[in-house]
């Protein structure tokens, strides 16, 4: 009777120490990502865009890309509000993934436009956002070295079979 109060008592302790080691797991830490974009060889209709980001691996990530800024204004006012940027981003922004690069075409000349990137966790919250700006360039901009020089192109000539 000893031994077998002696086995339970043990069972219980030993019970005790297991239970105590299998913890919940703790909330992961806030995430963070570091996104960046950047807009070169700016035309007056065309743009090269590239968005890398380095930090936590978001569960997806939304672009806005090439919104004149004035229809980005009319809805949410300031770039300066977060909060309604992150919501623009949110609701307009098509799915991509890291690192992204696209040629922007057929852009007007003469205009702004704003770029929106927006990285969530797996409960669809933001947790890290990039926003830019730029101006495509007037029409007088574009010359005919800058279409290149026809002349240069060569001559179209038959192949010869042989």
């Amino acid at each position: 009777m000893k031994t077998l109060r002696l086995i339970t008592i043990l069972a219980g302790v030993l019970s005790v120490v297991v239970l105590s080691s299998c913890r919940k797991a703790q909330s992961q830490p806030g995430l963070s990502i570091d996104m960046s974009i950047e807009v070169t060889d700016i035309s007056a209709i065309n743009a090269m865009l590239k968005i890398s980001g380095e930090g936590d691996e978001p569960a997806l990530i939304r672009m806005v890309s090439a919104v004149p800024e004035a229809e980005v204004m009319e809805t949410v006012g300031s770039l300066d509000n977060s909060e309604a940027v992150k919501s623009y981003i949110s609701g307009n922004g098509d799915a991509i993934s890291l690192p992204y690069s696209a040629v922007l075409k057929d852009l007007s000349p003469e205009t702004a436009y704003f770029i929106g990137v927006a990285a969530y966790d797996s409960e669809m919250n933001v947790y890290g956002y990039a926003t830019t700006t730029f101006t495509t360039l007037d029409l007088s901009s574009i010359t005919d070295d800058a279409l290149g020089d026809p002349s240069d192109a060569g001559s179209l000539t038959e192949n010869e079979l042989e």
